[in-house]
């Protein structure tokens, strides 16, 4: 019985397919906003490129966080998957 899952429960089912292009969506506007500050920085006095190393960093993150989810969904779908054909051949 410890086997079957809860019918009722409050937590919600993670999305991690959402969450996955959507991280790697902000990924893409991070490394767009990075070229941008980098841009507008080489034409101040005190040039420096630490802004956009953070921001690219921070797209690395979020690309990171995105395979990550990524990979969850995919053991995810591959755990029903396994589910359905065993409750189809009984």
């Amino acid at each position: 019985m410890s086997d079957s899952l809860p019918t009722l429960s409050l937590r919600t089912p993670p999305r991690y397919g959402r969450r996955a292009v959507l991280s790697a969506l902000a990924a893409l506007v991070l490394v767009g906003i990075s070229f941008c500050v980098d841009f507008a920085a080489s034409n101040q006095v005190g040039y420096t490129d630490l802004p956009a190393k953070w921001t690219l960093y921070l797209a690395g993150v979020a690309l990171y966080y995105a395979a990550i989810c990524l990979f969850l969904w995919f053991r995810q779908r591959r755990r029903v998957d396994a589910r359905t054909t065993k409750k189809d051949s009984e």
